[in-house]
């Protein structure tokens, strides 16, 4: 997680929201220590699609995982 804290994490997304407008939607992840960094997005959009907004973070979940498992087998990232 670098050298932010846990919570620094949905401050900054916080900070973020409030900075930008065409709130399109954001998430913040952040998992436990050793499994893998946070994932933040921020969706900047004036018509947002609710549908792709949970498609995007299902999609970068499963990456996450595809990444996790990969490692597992031993072929992550280097």
């Amino acid at each position: 997680m670098g050298d932010m804290t846990i919570s620094a994490h949905f401050r900054a997304m916080a900070d973020a929201i409030d900075k930008n407008d065409n709130f399109g939607g954001a998430f913040v992840i952040v998992p436990p220590e050793g499994a893998g960094e946070s994932v933040e997005t921020l969706i900047l959009d004036g018509k947002p699609d609710p549908a792709q907004f949970w498609q995007m973070l299902l999609t970068k979940c499963q990456i996450m995982i595809a990444e996790i498992e990969a490692a597992k087998r031993g072929f992550g990232r280097r």
